[in-house]
């Protein structure tokens, strides 16, 4: 029998270019859909690797996602849901955003074909290399209700090693809200997760859970990974709730009703119409016969309490690719991260009369790149013409892209189908797909779509469960 079941979340907008045939999970980063890397994460441990895996999308993108995947050489079952809720008001001035359908509410669409004990919830955006055996490890010697990967907060300059980038794209005033994670070192139990939004002035803390934990500390310096292992039995009590996010709703308060010892049925039943909830007992640990060597590895004893909310600290340059900035990064890391996988070097090796290519860029097939052009530090899709005497440094050039001649661009993004007139000189700007910038243009931070209001969306996009 298989230890867990997959859950793939692989329905979120691209609200990076114009093109909305072309999923989130689909954007490329290096010669890759996004997808692909994570995917990457789930083959590297062979428990996951033969598990079910069920990604979840919607109808719009079912035939891009499932004509990429079926290249691959995985087993998977596409379950398609709807981005919003039936209406029922029917008012004109509704929100869009206020019908959206939450994680939740996608996650029940498919929970019947859940035939496992344990449950892995992952996003399609996170990039890097992890090490999840200690995490699997510790779900199941802990015989845990739930194992949360967290990522230490970086900069690109940080896990660059260079100086900060600017990001592309009209200056927009985001700042994202900090969380406050109450953590116990000596056992890696996670207490609470709190949202700056949340609180008042202060952070309350429980006494009972201050004795029960007295090494808690409060950081600010983490950011949810959004992987998750998770009992089915925990996720039975999320999928009768009347919550629509798992990330945002449920979990906070799952974890805090069992830090303090309450039962999660608690959050849907009074305590007298309650049943109880039954747990699993941990499946065997892989490469690991002596049980005892592994509890000793997480400071515990085989009498320790089981069934809590822990959480791992991947110390590696991982990151979610959730907004401009991340997706530059995610590009410029893509060849060593690609070829730390599969042992491939896409980086560009042909030599080209009268033009200076760096060894980091990757060109797409199809390119056709004109005399006296420099590109450094840049990834290029397929079918690219790039006409004679351009500059292109730091960039991310979508497909079917042409540069006319004289062009100089600089750390900016050109979306699949753009054209940029000769002569113009883009720094530091997004151009959406489809768009034609005139010659002799000079842009800096800014954004070129179809809608004048449109550019803030490509700042920030973010699924959160």
């Amino acid at each position: 029998m298989k230890e867990f079941t997959i859950i793939l979340y692989a329905g979120g907008n691209n609200r990076l270019t114009t093109d909305l045939s072309l999923p989130k999970s689909l954007l490329p980063i290096g010669n890759r859909p996004l997808i692909w890397y994570t995917l990457q994460v789930i083959q590297s441990h062979s428990s996951l690797a033969s598990s079910p895996l069920i990604i979840l999308t919607s109808g719009q993108y079912r035939q891009a996602l499932d004509d990429y995947l079926s290249t691959l050489n995985i087993t998977y079952e596409i379950v398609i849901h709807r981005q919003h809720h039936d209406s029922t008001s029917g008012g004109e001035d509704q929100q869009q955003t206020s019908d959206e359908l939450g994680t939740l509410d996608v996650l029940r669409l498919c929970y019947s074909r859940i035939r496992t004990e344990s449950i892995c919830l992952l996003t399609c955006d996170l990039f890097g290399k992890v090490n999840l055996t200690p995490l699997i490890n510790m779900f199941r010697v802990r015989d845990a209700s739930l194992c949360m990967l967290l990522l230490k907060t970086t900069t690109t300059s940080s896990t660059t090693g260079k100086d900060s980038l600017v990001q592309p794209g009209q200056k927009a005033k985001f700042t994202a809200e900090p969380e406050y994670y109450t953590i116990d070192q000596s056992s890696n139990t996670i207490t609470s997760i709190r949202l700056k939004a949340d609180l008042d002035e202060y952070l309350p803390l429980r006494q009972n859970i201050l004795a029960k934990y007295p090494r808690t500390l409060i950081r600010t310096d983490l950011v949810d990974g959004h992987l998750y292992l998770i009992k089915k039995s925990c996720l039975d009590v999320a999928n009768r709730s009347t919550y629509s996010s798992f990330r945002k709703e449920f979990l906070p308060k799952m974890i805090r009703q069992i830090a303090i010892d309450k039962p999660l049925e608690d959050l849907i039943f009074p305590a007298n119409n309650r049943k109880p909830m039954m747990r699993q007992k941990t499946m065997d640990l892989d490469d690991h016969g002596d049980l005892s060597r592994i509890l000793e590895q997480y400071d515990c004893d085989d009498n320790q309490i089981r069934g809590g909310c822990y959480y791992f600290i991947d110390d590696t340059p991982l990151f979610r690719v959730k907004h401009v900035l991340s997706y530059l990064e995610a590009n410029r890391q893509a060849s060593s991260l690609i070829s730390s996988y599969t042992n491939e070097d896409i980086t560009f090796k042909d030599r080209l009369e009268q033009i200076q290519i760096s060894s980091d860029c990757v060109i797409g097939d199809g390119h056709d790149i004109g005399k006296k052009t420099t590109i450094k530090r840049t990834i290029i899709g397929k079918n690219c013409r790039i006409e004679d005497k351009c500059k292109i440094i730091n960039c991310v050039l979508l497909d079917n892209i042409h540069v006319k001649e004289g062009v100089t661009l600089q750390n900016s993004i050109l979306c699949s189908r753009s054209t940029i007139g000769s002569k113009c000189e883009i720094q530091n700007s997004i151009v959406c797909s489809n768009q034609q910038v005139e010659t002799n243009k000079k842009l800096n931070c800014e954004t070129v779509s179809a809608i004048s209001n449109e550019s803030t969306g490509y700042m920030i996009y973010d699924d959160e469960q």
